[in-house]
């Protein structure tokens, strides 16, 4: 076996010249076709995709190549991340990324080699002088993998600019024939202020578009509106011959031909890859509403891809507003929504049953307050426990006034509960009203509620729901320091809101009690404790039982916000391990976080630290491991997360897999057929941190290999070939609990 410890490189020595291109056109990386699987900026965890990923056809060993002139800046090669990466600065200052590569070059493979066994680590980060590597156009680099963190085989690449910040290749030299036209799906409008309402209800609503034509989208209907808003866009991006969905390059927002807000996805600095959270609207993404692109600014936060001094927010004067949004892509392919606002306060109505017969009842809707008729509405029918059957359509309908008329079908009203919403002749939508038709009244007496709280993007709503109906109107009192009631308004059969309020008012509150009265009078009351972050102060919230804390900083949020933990009744099961402690989901789930928080469990007095850490569930993962630290002092467990999580103590004692290695055990190899050391090691509950958790050596001899953690496999390049004699492979990997397994090979080479 040959060791690389005892060899030298000798670099050639390069003269340094001025290099120019020879055109202002990139060629493309990879002789394959151009077809990019992700697009530069969609959004990832806390990140925006800096480049494009490049399609291999799912294969390893494409050769890759020099887009432009330049020399090679710097290498590097890690078991996570990009893996394997050449830095090329090109000849107008540029620099290009090419990422999760499988090898580079000879020279360059010796090279890090060398570097590996100098430092005896996996991991190279070499830079090299300006020009000591030239590069022409077209040179071959190295050849196309899947190291580092990469899902698949393909090729990761960027460009970035003098100051080290990417932009969009696309924009800058690269041509990719595209005659498609963003489509959009939908619109989100969010409530800004706490008076705001939208089509009668205070909590964010979204609307579908339609298309008109090939280019021109509209929504619906006229949509009533009031206070500070702001307008959220789902869409995306073909390119000609894909069949990918993308990210937009840029949309505009305009209000009676004004514009209001304007993002391009050109170019942006690395630091602000946590305002991904803001520029796609955390919540709606959280609550698996889909990829929303906001066309606001909520706070102070502004990343390059916003242009101009405008934020979005809308504010406007009663009555109607032409709204138009523009979406482009790199090519400059335009699609347009257009909309109509009617900006008035939100109306009341009332129903009631005037008459009814074997086939028909007929309901009465009135305008409570509002000197506008009502022309038309829209009545939904719900079963007893709260879900929605059917839409119903009037028979016939009738003004009486200022009132309307309707005649519904009895069979589909019966037994029912009706949501009626009014619509005056301005396009002005009330607030919900409901009853019961026909059926027994639920009693208040027995229902079971259970409460949370709704974060707005500037308020909260405080939330009581049911699966019953009843007449009366409860009433919600929260309690500290000082005491708040609030007459609730209910929004759907059983399910109550506050009106929107300040996230100050809740300084001091301890608990929220349910009020309903009636016949008999009841409270319900709910643990609620929050904690109140201003941006200025470290705070902290302890759960019901005290066993979980939740800390945050002055950073930890982009806005005031109000955080609590809450006691999940019914947790997900640990797979291959036990649940030590109880589970707190930490609260609001939905809100994006600036910096970190801090979360910490006590543990139960019965327990040892062995072989614990503490975890989140993640929706695609399943249980996650946290980096844990611990105190002996205050017996705690405690870790930084970067997303209000369900969080636990769990035990892991089952240590990781080691199988389906090359060699086998008691193989007998040609020194020519056994090219390559590969394996599996997977753990199935903490994970494996990276090579820097495995141990492999080879008759003694530490080797240092890659490891793939997405197909959790070990890759190891035989220098040469090995020489004839018996071998032991000893492997030994060990769990970020700490729970280790070792395993022997013994092969033989002829």
């Amino acid at each position: 076996m040959i060791s690389w410890k005892t060899c030298i490189i000798i670099y050639p020595m390069l003269f340094i010249f001025p290099l120019k291109s020879q055109d202002t056109n990139f060629i493309w990386p990879v002789k394959l076709g151009k077809v990019v699987s992700s697009n530069f900026a969609d959004p990832r965890p806390r990140r925006f995709h800096a480049g494009l990923d490049i399609s291999t056809n799912g294969k390893i060993g494409h050769e890759v190549i020099a887009v432009d002139a330049g020399y090679v800046e710097r290498i590097r090669v890690s078991s996570n991340g990009y893996g394997k990466v050449l830095y090329q600065k090109l000849s107008d200052g540029k620099t290009a990324v090419y990422a999760h590569l499988d090898s580079f070059t000879d020279l360059l493979e010796e090279i890090i080699r060398v570097e590996q066994n100098q430092n005896n680590t996996y991991d190279v980060d070499k830079y090299f002088r300006p020009n000591e590597l030239i590069l022409n156009k077209g040179d071959r680099l190295g050849l196309s993998g899947d190291t580092g963190s990469a899902f698949g085989p393909h090729l990761h690449f960027e460009i970035r600019d003098s100051l080290n910040r990417p932009i969009n290749p696309l924009l800058n030299g690269f041509d990719l024939d595209d005659r498609h036209r963003p489509k959009p799906n939908r619109i989100a409008i969010l409530p800004m202020s706490i008076d705001a309402v939208i089509n009668g209800s205070v909590l964010p609503q979204i609307f579908p578009v339609r298309r008109i034509s090939q280019s021109v989208y509209e929504l619906p209907d006229t949509i009533h509106v009031f206070g500070k808003l702001g307008i959220a866009l789902s869409a995306i991006d073909e390119i000609t011959g894909f069949a990918i969905k993308y990210v937009i390059t840029g949309a505009s927002l305009s209000i009676d031909n004004s514009e209001k807000f304007r993002i391009e996805f050109d170019q942006y600095n690395f630091s602000q890859n946590h305002l991904m959270e803001i520029t796609f609207d955390n919540s709606l993404r959280r609550l698996n509403d889909g990829d929303f692109l906001r066309l606001f600014l909520s706070n102070k936060n502004r990343s390059d891809f916003v242009k101009g001094n405008n934020n979005g927010i809308l504010s406007m004067k009663p009555g109607y507003h032409s709204i138009s949004i523009r979406l482009f892509d790199h090519s400059q392919n335009v699609t347009t929504i257009n909309g109509v606002f009617y900006y008035a306060p939100s109306t009341k109505i009332i129903a009631k049953v005037v008459d009814e017969s074997e086939s028909s009842i007929s309901v009465l809707i009135s305008p409570e307050g509002n000197p506008f008729p009502i022309i038309n509405f829209v009545c939904y029918a719900f079963n007893g426990k709260g879900f929605p059957e059917r839409k119903l359509e009037a028979i016939s309908s009738r003004q009486d006034g200022r009132n309307l008329i309707v005649e519904l079908p009895r069979n589909s009203a019966e037994g029912r509960v009706l949501q009626f919403i009014g619509i005056n002749r301005l396009g002005g939508v009330s607030q919900a009203f409901h009853f019961q038709y026909g059926s027994k009244i639920s009693d208040h007496l027995t229902i079971p509620f259970e409460f949370r709280a709704s974060h707005l993007e500037k308020s909260i709503v405080l939330e009581t729901s049911s699966r019953g109906f009843f007449h009366q109107i409860p009433k919600l009192s929260l309690k500290g320091t000082i005491e708040k009631t609030f007459t609730l308004n209910q929004v759907r059969p059983g399910v109550f809101h506050t009106p929107p309020m300040n996230i100050e008012t809740l300084k001091g509150i301890e608990k929220a009690v349910f009020l309903m009265s009636g016949s008999a009078e009841r409270e319900i009351h709910f643990s609620f404790n929050p904690g109140i972050a201003d941006g200025i102060n470290n705070v902290k919230t302890l759960s019901k039982d005290k066993k979980c804390e939740l800390q945050v900083t002055e950073n930890t949020f982009f806005d005031t916000t109000s955080f609590w933990i809450e006691h999940v009744k019914h947790p997900i099961k640990v797979k291959n391990g036990r649940l030590v402690s109880s589970v707190y989901q930490l609260q609001p789930f939905d809100r994006a976080l600036q910096d970190t928080a801090r979360v910490s469990i006590k543990l139960k007095d019965s327990e040892s630290f062995n072989n614990k850490g503490l975890f989140y569930y993640d929706q695609k993962k399943g249980w996650t491991y946290l980096v844990t630290s611990f105190s002996l002092l205050n017996q705690t467990l405690s870790s930084s997360i970067y997303s209000l999580e369900a969080v636990a103590i769990i035990e892991d004692t089952i240590p990781p897999k080691i199988y389906d290695f090359t060699p086998g055990s008691q193989g007998n190899y040609m020194a020519e057929d056994l090219l390559m050391i590969t394996g599996k090691i997977k753990d199935d509950l903490s994970g494996i941190s990276g090579n820097r958790g495995i141990d492999i050596s080879l008759n003694g001899e530490k080797l240092l290999f890659d490891y793939q953690p997405i197909k959790n496999e070990v890759r190891y390049k035989i220098n040469g070939t090995l020489d004839s004699g018996s071998y032991s492979l000893k492997i030994s990997a060990r769990d970020q609990i700490g729970n280790k397994i070792e395993k022997t090979i013994e092969f033989s080479i002829n």
